[in-house]
């Protein structure tokens, strides 16, 4: 009994401390505790008097969970508004997607400011730097990233989303950062015996080459498998070809029309478009047959057999099959003469008789009526600049293309100071003229428009040209001008009428990160490749540069057009060409600004347009068929984009 008593007791006795030890866990939790006080917590210090608002928001992080080595993928990370009802929605449908809610404080007096880094060892990530954005209340603050896996096997990346409140003018607070979120991530990227998507692809083709090289030559079959890219007929010398009024053709131009011609007795070439800057040729004309009987008028683009073949090989990738039926068809493969470096695309025409179509430039030197550029947006947009996907890039990746090359060099003879190869990142302002280095590894080249020079191409977007027909081995090569040498003496004398240079502004402009939109794009939309016909139709041809690329990489280009072709040959001094560029009232190029408004990745948002302009115009400046007044007028142009 005793033994009982004196148990209750040591039971009450625990029951006792336990309610004291919870009690004291309560009491605690109530105080603030300096080491574990959450992310949000973390700003600057508020007076009583001051109002906090807190905002609820929602962290969704989308990304893919697998890849495959060599290719690109898209993460993303959002702070978005929470509200009843909100549901996180992927972007793509292979990607997870994670969310995480959030308090976000709004102290009187401050500013909020988001930045995002996301870091990873075996990936290519652009943009590789932390972007800080504003974080306005009721919208949404998003980055995306663009990464490339560069190595096989289970991944990691880590993300970070930091916050900082910064005092608005006439508060002394100070500036306060804190981390909001902070999470690892894992992928695996999938490779086939340690290679690419691309490289087995075409090991597989290799395979598939040799097995069926050797099918054929024991079946004695000389069929060829594949797609025929290029069809090589003999010149017929009964052709006559009578051209218009200023048409002069070479020896090599007349053979390959008496090739694309043969079946008939005269070609009448009733008109020449201006070239857009590619050294290609294209017509206007009218074939007839023996009997008489004249064909359909039909659009002729002549030039390098390897621009031909791609021109063709972009048609059938981008155009055939998504753009509608008003877009020029082209009406069969490219056909040559055999031994000749060039060859020639036949496009149908879309006219009616007596009345030809005539370019863009011609129409709106006539009649600048903006209509024509909304008639080109309702016509293609929808199959190309409005099929858009988020894109995460640095503006070089784009439009580094547009602008002169880095170097120009030559062979010589001497000791080289240093060697640049394909893989080198080139920073032309390094660089001086008369400068001797050595070539080494350039494999990848173009042949340019001259024929007896090459663009030698190499990673990141290195261009350089190479004043000799054949690649360099190894030796000496002597600069001969550098990319701002060359820009420089483009804009010699030209006058900015107290406006900043933009070319001392270009490789900051280059190296900008933008998270925009991807489409389907022409390349090359310059005034004499998009055409007026009956009715006021407006159509496109020449699909030499056509791919996917930054969607306001056509607007930009087709102002800057506009700016060189219809503006300048307005003015006779560059005083009034000034005045009229700085007022901005322009319909024509406030018409492409607002269509390419509806394309780009915030909307209302000028600074994307404004930069993709600025960089157009200082490309247009190479050109050697530009008058001096077109090039002032880019000049300018680029300067008060730029501002």
């Amino acid at each position: 009994m005793k033994t009982r008593r004196l148990f209750n007791k040591w039971v009450v006795a625990a029951l006792l401390a336990i309610v004291l030890l919870i009690l004291a866990g309560c009491a605690a939790a109530t105080q603030p505790a300096a080491t574990e006080a959450p992310a949000t917590e973390e700003m600057p210090t508020v007076m009583p008097t001051q109002t906090v608002e807190v905002e609820k928001r929602v962290v969704e992080m989308e990304w893919p969970t697998q890849m495959h080595l060599g290719d690109s993928d898209i993460i993303r990370l959002s702070l978005v508004p929470s509200a009843d009802g909100y549901t996180a929605t992927v972007e793509y449908k292979d990607h997870s997607l994670e969310s995480q809610s959030v308090q976000v404080k709004r102290p009187e007096g401050y500013i909020l400011r988001a930045a995002a880094r996301l870091n990873g060892v075996n990936f290519a990530i652009e943009p590789a730097e932390t972007v800080w954005y504003p974080v306005n209340e009721g919208e949404p603050t998003v980055w995306r990233w663009s990464i490339a896996a560069t190595s096989a096997g289970r991944q990691r990346l880590t993300l970070h989303l930091l916050l900082r409140w910064e005092p608005e003018a006439g508060n002394s607070g100070d500036v306060k950062e804190a981390v909001l979120f902070d999470r690892g991530l894992e992928i695996q990227v999938l490779s086939w015996f340690g290679m690419n998507r691309n490289g087995a692809l075409w090991l597989g083709l290799i395979g598939i080459a040799l097995s069926g090289s050797l099918g054929l030559l024991a079946g004695g079959s000389r069929r060829r498998w594949g797609k025929t890219l290029l069809q090589e007929r003999s010149a017929s010398s009964a052709l006559r070809i009578e051209s218009g009024a200023g048409i002069q053709l070479g020896a090599n131009e007349t053979q390959l029309l008496r090739a694309l011609f043969g079946a008939y007795k005269r070609l009448i070439l009733q008109n020449e478009f201006q070239s857009g800057y590619s050294g290609a040729r294209t017509f206007l004309a009218h074939p007839v047959k023996e009997d008489g009987i004249a064909d359909a008028e039909t659009i002729i683009k002549m030039g390098r057999r390897e621009d031909i073949v791609a021109e063709y090989e972009h048609y059938d990738t981008y155009v055939k099959k998504r753009l509608p039926p008003i877009t020029a068809r082209i009406q069969s493969v490219p056909i040559s003469v055999h031994g000749s470096k060039m060859a020639a695309l036949q496009y149908t025409c879309i006219s009616e008789a007596g009345k030809p179509p005539v370019s863009l430039r011609q129409t709106l030197l006539r009649e600048a009526d903006p209509v024509y550029f909304q008639r080109l947006f309702d016509a293609f947009g929808p199959y190309w600049w409005l099929q858009r996907t988020p894109f995460t890039f640095r503006m070089e990746q784009e439009y580094d293309r547009l602008l002169p090359p880095h170097l120009v060099l030559e062979p010589c003879e001497g000791a080289a100071k240093r060697v640049i190869k394909p893989e080198d990142a080139i920073h032309p302002a390094s660089y001086r003229v008369g400068e001797i280095v050595e070539l080494s590894g350039f494999k990848q080249y173009k042949v340019r428009a001259d024929g007896e020079s090459l663009t030698l191409i190499g990673q990141p977007q290195m261009r350089l040209r190479w004043l000799d027909a054949h690649l360099p081995k190894g030796g000496a090569a002597r600069v001969v001008s550098t990319r701002r040498e060359m820009l420089l003496a483009a804009t010699q004398g030209f006058n900015l009428f107290g406006l900043p240079d933009p070319l001392e502004k270009l490789e900051v402009w280059l190296q900008t990160p933008l998270t925009s939109t991807r489409s389907v794009i022409h390349g090359d939309l310059n005034l004499e490749n998009v055409l007026v016909g009956p009715g006021e139709l407006v159509w496109l041809i020449d699909f030499a540069e056509t791919r996917e690329g930054h969607t306001l990489f056509d607007f930009s280009h087709l102002a800057a057009e506009v700016i060189a072709q219809v503006i300048a040959p307005r003015y006779k001094n560059a005083k009034d060409l000034f005045v009229y560029l700085q007022r901005g009232s322009d319909p024509l190029l406030n018409a492409i600004e607002r269509l390419a408004g509806q394309c780009q990745f915030n909307v209302g948002e000028k600074h994307e347009y404004r930069l993709a302009l600025a960089l157009a115009c200082i490309g247009g400046l190479k050109y050697r068929n530009l008058s001096a007044q077109a090039k002032q007028a880019l000049y300018l142009a680029a300067a008060l984009s730029g501002e």
